[in-house]
């Protein structure tokens, strides 16, 4: 749909999460991307949906030893916030209306180069909350603020500082309009602490471990949210409503467990067997209890050494979860990714398709199309390229030959506005360009179009 690396400018690195879906940001029904460049510039993006709708918001000038430069996009209200590394200010938060003029550093959180290291970016109603750490040479180290903005300099404040004796852990979730997120030390145990970015408005909301425990898997489902803790011999899964009362521990699992998603009044879980060799599927009630084993997922590679199966992603859509399962191994890249959908049932738990994405630095997307078709990332004989299903083998197949020959277009970052989704991939080049399909696309299984 447009090219958005001139040739001799790439390779260009998409701004986001690179191993999410998060590359493209909706704000007021236009979509925003970042592009960073070999030579240190970054270009801030914004689309309409057309070629000629596809233009620059901002351009910021080669900084040599600084890539990427522009990630962390975030859209709230009427604006989409992101981060710059800059020679001068170093790495901190801006903010653009859409307009070049509209779009400006926040505030030297940290004068000088030297800059800011922020996680945890969330969009509440009406402000965008953030962790901030600051690093020193004596102990403690490493000092965490929560901070909070609403778009403009003086918006732009420290809410509260979080004790220097605890760590603020990699994993949060949003549920309802607060941040859940945890903090953590070997003398106060794990906290699940929440905020709705005012300093009246963060607070404890209950110790969930005596002990510095680990949360590595969330997932938000509507008004409640799902976590798996690991206290250093069980995986304990979790729900909460962001209240002492409404966070409770629904089970443990004496082996690694990730979470699949909600079908009616059950979680639906990935669990690793004993031989780390088998994943299983099974299932808690919401209200505790009714644990069970649904079925066991076949993995070819079995007998190879660390051919340990993981989930990668997962997706609910039309009453079914959809998920990839990659198998480990000893090369540079996964022995096999493969799709899967389940209804919560043994018979309807069914294998789509292998592989998908291979590599060990990405994984493929999952998207709903809106249509009654997912796309996702895969390929047949190694070229990945876009591919959709419709929940069966026989309703899948490859949706655009977009590079032909052995290495594909590796299209990523998936994201739907109006009647078409738009996603990044490489051209004939090797380069990641901006491409476009119709969410209602008529494509026969098994070939292209």
């Amino acid at each position: 749909m447009k090219v958005i690396t001139p040739p001799g400018s790439g390779p260009v690195l998409i701004a986001g999460k690179q191993r999410g879906t998060d590359l493209l940001v909706d704000m007021g029904g236009m979509l925003y991307f970042g592009t960073n460049f070999q030579d240190g510039g970054a270009t801030l993006w914004r689309t309409d949906g057309t070629p000629g709708g596809t233009v620059e918001v901002n351009r910021f000038a080669p900084a040599p030893r600084r890539a990427p430069r522009l990630g962390s996009l975030v859209a709230m209200g009427r604006k989409v916030f992101f981060e710059v590394d800059d020679p001068d200010t170093g790495n901190e938060l801006w903010v653009s209306d859409g307009t070049q003029a509209g779009s400006r550093l926040l505030k030297d959180m940290t004068p000088g180069a030297e800059g800011s290291s922020l996680m945890h970016h969330t969009a509440l109603e009406d402000v965008l909350v953030f962790v901030r750490a600051t690093f020193d040479s004596q102990p403690p180290y490493v000092h965490h603020e929560l901070w909070r903005s609403d778009g403009t300099p003086d918006g732009t404040v420290r809410v509260a500082l979080i004790p220097d004796d605890v760590i603020v852990q990699s994993t949060s979730l949003k549920v309802g309009n607060s941040l859940l997120f945890f903090l953590s030390s070997e003398r106060g145990g794990t906290t699940l602490w929440r905020t709705d970015g005012t300093p009246s408005g963060t607070l404890a909301v209950k110790k969930v471990d005596s002990r510095d425990a680990y949360v590595h898997h969330v997932d938000p489902t509507g008004d409640v949210g799902l976590f798996v803790m690991n206290d250093g011999s069980h995986d304990e899964v979790w729900k909460t409503d962001g209240t002492a009362q409404g966070t409770v521990r629904l089970d443990s699992f004496g082996r690694s467990t990730r979470l699949l998603g909600v079908l009616g009044d059950w979680v639906y879980l990935g669990t690793l067997s004993s031989n780390m060799r088998a994943l299983h599927v099974e299932r808690l009630s919401l209200e505790g209890g009714g644990k069970a084993r649904i079925t066991t997922l076949d993995n070819p590679y079995a007998n190879r050494p660390d051919a340990m199966p993981y989930l990668q992603r997962t997706l609910r859509s039309g009453g079914k979860l959809y998920f990839s399962m990659a198998i480990g191994g000893t090369g540079p890249g996964h022995q096999d990714v493969s799709l899967w959908v389940t209804d919560g049932s043994a018979a309807g738990t069914r294998f789509i398709h292998r592989p998908l994405d291979l590599s060990l630095d990405s994984s493929s997307p999952l998207f709903d199309t809106g249509h009654g078709a997912l796309l996702f990332s895969g390929s047949e004989y190694g070229a990945t390229e876009p591919w959709f299903t419709r929940g069966t083998s026989a309703t899948t197949g490859q949706l655009a030959d977009i590079t032909p020959g052995p290495w594909g277009s590796s299209p990523a970052g998936f994201r739907r506005l109006g009647e078409h989704v738009f996603f990044f991939a490489k051209d004939d080049t090797g380069d990641q360009q901006l491409w476009s399909t119709p969410a209602d696309f008529s494509c026969a299984a098994r070939a292209t179009p």
